[in-house]
């Protein structure tokens, strides 16, 4: 178990069953995108691993994910395929990360 309050987890879990994880293992794998770290930065970012991935399937999830963990001062961080090389998908301040692969339905593309 992290360090993630117990509220908090209890809160993910009865919005988002089946669509978060605290598993470590899992988390880990959220803590790096396509490219390896090189070693000199690795120290100066600290601890990637994120304290919980939720899965939103929708706007509305988002919305409200988002605003709960604002009230609630935990960092979230977005996370697509995490196919760029560049440690944009890194939750360097732990918190949430969102995985946004289960959200796949285009709506509207405004150009």
């Amino acid at each position: 178990m992290n360090n993630f309050e117990k509220k908090h987890r209890d809160y993910l879990e009865n919005n988002f069953n089946g669509r978060v994880t605290f598993n470590r293992v899992e988390r880990k794998l959220y803590g790096h995108d396509i490219a390896t770290i090189p070693s000199l930065v690795k120290p100066l970012l600290g601890n990637t691993i994120p304290d919980a991935v939720v899965q939103p399937e929708s706007e509305n999830e988002l919305i409200e994910l988002s605003k709960w963990a604002n009230e609630n001062k935990i960092p979230i961080t977005p996370r697509g395929k995490a196919t760029s090389g560049y440690g944009g998908v890194l939750p360097v301040r732990q918190g949430l990360v969102i995985d946004f692969h289960r959200m796949d339905n285009i709506i509207k593309i405004n150009t």
